[in-house]
C-alpha cells in the first residue's frame, strides 16, 4: 500500500512519535512491502535516500515502531529479525529453501482457537499459523538438483 506523508505524519501523532525523515522512510519502506524485510535489508534500500542512515539507526527504529504497533516483528525460526506492517489479521507461508515469508489471508484460520491443553489462567489474546514447505522457485531448483538420499536444501537467493 502506497502511503502519503500525510497519513505518516497521523500515524506517527496518533502514537506519540517523532516523525523524522529517516523514521518515515523506514517505516514507508516496510509498509509498502509484502517482503518482511530485515533491519539489514531496510538499511540497504533506504540508505539509498538517506545515505548517512545508520544500521543502528534503522535496529533502533524498528523497535519504537514495533512498541508503537506499527510494525510486527515476524518470528519464523530464521537467522535474523524480519518485520511487517500489515497488521490485519494474516498468516505465513514460509519457505525452508529461500526463506522468504509470504502473507496468507484465510478467514478459518483466524477463527481458530484452542479447544484443550490451556492451563484455567491463560488467556489466549491472539495467534498466527506459519506453514512451511518449498515456495516454487525452491521446489524447480531441488527439481534441478542430483538426487541425494539425505540432501539439505540451504537458503538460496532469487
Amino acid at each position: 500500500m502506497k502511503l502519503t506523508s500525510d497519513l505518516i505524519r497521523q500515524r506517527f501523532r496518533e502514537r506519540g512519535l517523532k516523525n523524522t525523515p529517516q523514521r518515515a522512510a523506514i517505516y514507508k519502506a516496510l509498509a509498502e512491502t509484502t517482503g518482511h524485510p530485515s533491519p539489514e535489508d531496510l538499511h540497504q534500500q533506504v540508505s539509498r535516500i538517506h545515505p548517512m542512515l545508520s544500521p543502528n539507526t534503522v535496529y533502533y527504529t524498528l523497535a519504537v515502531l514495533r512498541e508503537a504497533g506499527l510494525v510486527r516483528e515476524v518470528h519464523a525460526g530464521h537467522h535474523r529479525a524480519r518485520f511487517d506492517a500489515n497488521l490485519s489479521p494474516h498468516h505465513h507461508l514460509i519457505c525452508l529453501g529461500c526463506e522468504a515469508i509470504i502473507d496468507l489471508t484465510d478467514e478459518t484460520l483466524n477463527h481458530l482457537s484452542p479447544q484443550t491443553g490451556v492451563p484455567g489462567d491463560f488467556e489466549v489474546t491472539g495467534h498466527q499459523v506459519e506453514f512451511r514447505g518449498y515456495c516454487g522457485h525452491c521446489r524447480r531448483k531441488v527439481r534441478r538438483m542430483p538426487s541425494r538420499k539425505h540432501s539439505v536444501v540451504h537458503p538460496i537467493s532469487h
